[in-house]
């Protein structure tokens, strides 16, 4: 009898792929709220108080030039928050300037600050140290990372042909 490494992971754990799956939807929601409340607490000990990790994470995603808001929301990083408040917040908060475009009034474009460079900057540089202290801390290492990107992929890509296929 010829055991897959499917059977075999389900026979040593006992959960079914509907149990995993679950399970799976649970810890990602949970990871994507810690991460929040890592870049949070990151800033609180840098003395910036104002922001909150989506907030902060939003001025990371914007990067170094100008990004239409359309790709932000396009890339889906943000569901679950109000997109066009945050945008307000950060703008109100000197963090990031928004212009129109010139050949479409509809274009809404997002820039940082020197306020908000500062901010991204300090994010980049919580994701690098993170980055180093995977391994030796956590014993994360880069082929579970690799692992778990192609699986969250799969994920997404998944999901979107059930959107796009009404399956």
């Amino acid at each position: 009898m010829v055991v897959t490494m499917n059977n075999a992971a389900q026979a040593a754990t006992g959960d079914t792929v509907a149990e995993s799956f679950l399970k799976s939807l649970s810890l990602l929601e949970q990871a994507h709220r810690r991460l929040h409340d890592v870049v949070k607490d990151d800033l609180e000990r840098g003395g910036e108080r104002h922001l909150t990790g989506v907030q902060a994470l939003l001025l990371y995603e914007i990067g170094e030039g100008e990004t239409p808001a359309s790709t932000l929301r396009a890339r889906g990083a943000f569901a679950g928050t109000s997109l066009s408040y945050n945008i307000k917040k950060l703008q109100e908060g000197g963090y990031l300037v928004q212009s129109r475009s010139e050949a479409d009034k509809r274009t809404v474009h997002l820039k940082l600050t020197d306020r908000g460079h500062a901010v991204r900057e300090r994010v980049e540089s919580l994701f690098a140290k993170q980055a180093t202290a995977l391994e030796p801390t956590a014993s994360v290492r880069p082929t579970d990372l690799t692992q778990l990107n192609k699986t969250v992929s799969r994920l997404e890509r998944f999901w979107s042909d059930q959107i796009r296929f009404r399956l």
